[in-house]
């Protein structure tokens, strides 16, 4: 892997890192009650799932491999066992979500929003350490 790739990566990571910590800080019920809190939370989240997205391809460049559609490009992290199953799909779940947030697909119901990043911003958290200790080896 070239090391503008690499450098890439590292700075993605360090955005996944960012939102995360931001959203560990500020979710709480008081979101529910915080609109402004809340859409913060939302942006952080889509922030950080975007970044996922794109190390997720920029992995798969660097494999020699052409990057795809989100949803390919974790299955091809979980085929080439970067990614271990359950996180792919964690990280599908996480993308998922960020669409449903972002366009509003059903209608987005807030309780059920922050009970879900809530679950899922700890599998980001876990991305970027999976992917920090692949790219030392």
């Amino acid at each position: 892997m070239n090391e503008d790739i690499k450098k890439r990566i590292l700075e993605k990571v360090e955005i996944v890192v960012e939102r995360v910590e931001f959203i560990e800080e500020h979710l709480s019920k008081e979101v529910l009650g915080n609109r402004i809190l809340r859409k913060a939370i939302y942006k952080e989240f889509q922030e950080a799932v975007e970044a996922v997205s794109d190390v997720c391809a920029m992995v798969r460049r660097g494999l020699n491999s052409s990057a795809k559609d989100d949803y390919s490009n974790i299955d091809f992290l979980v085929e080439r066992d970067i990614l271990e199953e359950r996180k792919g799909a964690k990280l599908k779940e996480a993308n998922g979500l960020r669409n449903r947030l972002i366009h509003g697909y059903d209608g987005v119901n807030d309780e059920t929003a922050c009970y879900a990043i809530k679950e899922l911003v700890g599998d980001l958290r876990d991305f970027s350490v999976v992917v920090l200790e692949w790219m030392r080896k």
